[in-house]
């Protein structure tokens, strides 16, 4: 008999011994720069972005962490970041979400990170409420900026900590070299001034350089794509959807899971449906996403 009972205790306890895979989510979102920090940048939507998106998310088991506006400074976003990886674990489905400006940075101006590794010398970054615009040596500094370097430090924790059955999906709505002018759309995302020690130095957005990076790959590191809204030299516009502007990206993720009950089931699935929803708006000229910039995907499995 305690032989017996014994053997339907493991048995039962089996299943208890299997992580259930968990649904968690990160965001930032930026408005109102204006109001806080430097007053150096124009105010956009980014905010608006993580409120269209965070209850499609919480409807389809999202557990999400949103940082918007005052919440949003680099300390905040590091702060929150490194919290939000340590309460991942293997197997989790984890969707990650930038809303707001972005810049070139001078590639090696942070310490600490790599140099002289891009293919036009500049790095990009997206831009904390509290971080400047322009390099001082007795002043700002850049060490507000979030470089790609440094994002890409904590995304390789992340995919380790939720390893190969996890799932990573990273969306970046933010613009690398725009231009602060008015263009058919009502709001841009970006400068077209790099944030550089040498103010002679200027990032010339018309160079057409295209960059790609592979993620890295392993059996110890999770699959990911990452979705940037445009190529690091275009402008990323906003679009107006019932007299409201979004990001166009963040839009066009919000369209697509409203066409399915059921998130992307990995980042192939993931690539193809929100590839399927810009391209249809892309033809329909619907004003839904502008005509002037390319999605950028970059993924393994």
């Amino acid at each position: 008999m305690s032989r017996l009972l014994l053997i339907l205790i493991l048995v039962s306890a089996l299943p208890m011994r299997v992580d259930a895979q968990r649904k968690r989510a990160f965001m930032v979102g930026i408005s109102d720069y204006r109001s806080y920090g430097y007053r150096v940048w124009n105010n956009i939507h980014g905010a608006e972005d993580v409120a269209l998106l965070r209850p499609e998310l919480e409807k389809r088991g999202f557990r999400v962490t949103a940082l918007t506006n005052a919440q949003a400074t680099h300390r905040a976003i590091v702060s929150a970041l490194a919290s939000f990886i340590s309460g991942c674990r293997r197997g989790d489905v984890v969707y990650m979400h930038f809303s707001c400006h972005g810049q070139p940075v001078e590639d090696g101006l942070k310490s600490g990170y790599p140099s002289h590794d891009e293919a036009d010398l500049w790095d990009e970054s997206i831009v904390p409420v509290d971080a400047g615009n322009a390099y001082d040596a007795k002043g700002y500094r850049g060490e507000k900026h979030i470089t790609d370097d440094e994002l890409c430090q904590h995304i390789l924790r992340l995919r380790r900590k939720i390893g190969k059955h996890g799932t990573l999906i990273v969306v970046v709505d933010a613009c690398h070299a725009g231009n602060m002018e008015r263009d058919d759309f009502e709001t841009v995302r970006g400068t077209n001034e790099g944030l550089a020690r040498n103010p002679q130095r200027k990032y010339n957005s018309k160079k057409g350089v295209v960059k790609r990076s592979k993620p890295q790959r392993s059996p110890l590191l999770s699959p990911v794509v990452f979705a940037e809204a445009c190529e690091s030299f275009q402008r990323n516009q906003e679009i107006t959807y019932n007299m409201k502007e979004y990001g166009a990206l963040s839009f066009n993720v919000w369209q697509m899971l409203r066409q399915s009950a059921a998130f992307p089931k990995d980042v192939t699935d993931f690539k193809s449906r929100l590839s399927t929803n810009i391209l249809q708006n892309t033809r329909l000229r619907n004003r839904l996403w502008p005509a002037t910039q390319t999605v950028v995907f970059e993924y393994c499995e």
